[in-house]
Parts: C-alpha cells; sequence; structure tokens
C-alpha cells in the first residue's frame, strides 16, 4: 500500500486565499497508481489563512463558530476539486471528511477505512477543523491523520509532496542550507527548523515523520516534479529525503 500526502504548498497558493493549483493536481495524478492506496491533502490557503484569523487552536468561543463552519466549506471544496481530478484519472476515490470521523482526544474511528481498503477503493481525506473534548474545537493536521494511517495499515511506502526537494539542514532559503539524502528515525539537532504554520511548523512535520518511519519507508519529496514520485514507486534513484 501506498500512503501520501499531497501537502497544502503544493496544491495551492498558500499566500492567496484558496488559490488551487489544478495544473499541478493534475500532473501529480497522471503519476499515481490506481488502488492500494491513501491520499491525505493539506489545507494550504483553503484553511490556514481563515485558521489564523479565526484563532481556531485557541479552542471555541462563539465569535468562531462562522470561521469554523468557513473552514469546513472550503476544505471540502479543496476536496472536491482534487477528488474530480482523480476521478478523471480513474482513480476509485471516495472523500472521507476529517469532521465526520473526527473529535480530538478521542480514539479515532478508522473502520469505514477498513471497508474502503478492502474494496479496493482508495479514502481521500484531509486535515480539517473538527472538533475538540478539551478545547471545543481545533485544527486536525493532515500530518496527524498520516501517523495514524501509517500506524493503521503500516504501508509499504509513505511519501510527502511538498514545495521543496526533502528536509534540509536549515531552513532551505537560509544560505548553507543542505539536502538531508537519509534521515534517520532518532533525533538530530542539525535538522531543528522552526518554519511555524497552525498544525506547528517543520519540526512537528519531522516528528511526525519519524513515527511514522517505524511503520513505514518515508520519503519525502517536491512535489512539483512528479517524476521524482514516479521515482520513488519504481525504487529508482530520486532527489529528495528518505527516512529509515
Amino acid at each position: 500500500m501506498l500512503l501520501i500526502k499531497l501537502g497544502g504548498s503544493v496544491i495551492s497558493d498558500k499566500t492567496e486565499y484558496r488559490r488551487f493549483r489544478e495544473d499541478v493536481v493534475w500532473r501529480i495524478a497522471k503519476v499515481l497508481p490506481k488502488e492500494d492506496m491513501i491520499i491525505v491533502h493539506g489545507a494550504g490557503s483553503f484553511g490556514h489563512i481563515l485558521a489564523h484569523k479565526y484563532r481556531i487552536t485557541e479552542g471555541y468561543s462563539t465569535d468562531k463558530r462562522l470561521g469554523f463552519t468557513k473552514i469546513q466549506r472550503d476544505m471540502m471544496d479543496l476536496n472536491l476539486r482534487i477528488l474530480d481530478i482523480l476521478v478523471e484519472q480513474e482513480i476509485p476515490v471516495v472523500s472521507m471528511p476529517p469532521h465526520s470521523f473526527v473529535e480530538m482526544g478521542k480514539e479515532l474511528e478508522l473502520k469505514l477505512f477498513d471497508s474502503l481498503i478492502a474494496h479496493k477503493f482508495v479514502p481521500l481525506t484531509y486535515g480539517d477543523a473538527v472538533f475538540d473534548a478539551a478545547k471545543g474545537i481545533n485544527i486536525y493536521s493532515g500530518d496527524l491523520l498520516m501517523q495514524e494511517l501509517a500506524k493503521r495499515y503500516k504501508p509499504e511506502k509513505t511519501v510527502f509532496l511538498t514545495n521543496v526537494d526533502g528536509i534540509y539542514t536549515k531552513p532551505p532559503h537560509e544560505d548553507g542550507a543542505e539536502l538531508i539524502p537519509v534521515l534517520r528515525r532518532e533525533k538530530d539537532p542539525h535538522t531543528s527548523i522552526t518554519v511555524k504554520d497552525v498544525t506547528g511548523g517543520m519540526e512537528l512535520k519531522i516528528d511526525v515523520m519519524r513515527e511514522i518511519a517505524k511503520h513505514s519507508k518515508v520519503y519525502i519529496i517536491n512535489g512539483f516534479y512528479p517524476e521524482r514520485l514516479e521515482n520513488v514507486l519504481n525504487d529508482e534513484d530520486f532527489v529528495g529525503t528518505v527516512v529509515l
């Protein structure tokens, strides 16, 4: 099985509200397998901008209700756009909105995923605004969902498609940043990266990738170059990072 994350910075322009990169998703979809796969996508500008504006991660208050519903609406819109492209590529995807099966602080309910996978459907899910048992509402990141799915299904390969070539020794735009071809599961102080977003920043993403590596081989590659995804799927040399 393949577990794949379409990063929000790949499928959208994170600087412009609801700016979808349709051409990029089309190019990725053309190299994806037709089955034995779970797809998770990020929020990008369909989720992060309003999550910041309404301070959703701080928890519930009555003035945040409309923001909460707007994020869910926008994420379903993004999900449907991706679903349309995947269906055109004859991939039998089924949308799984997290707000219908996730309550943070409680055990994740994945029985429907079991049924979809058993019948050779491809679940398509994403990061979302959801209820939280302690805080009322919160943002459930696609990365944490990837971790739960990897733990449950132990895919052969887990692939994160990002807007950079892999994991670097420091933020890639800084002088002296070097791509790390192989990252070990054990903590390495040289990979401390502090780019922040509403779901925890790059350090949390690296922690999640290390956890996933206990169950699956993890690859981080640039989603703007779908041929690199083909390389990974075909066990060929590739540009990126693998977590072992």
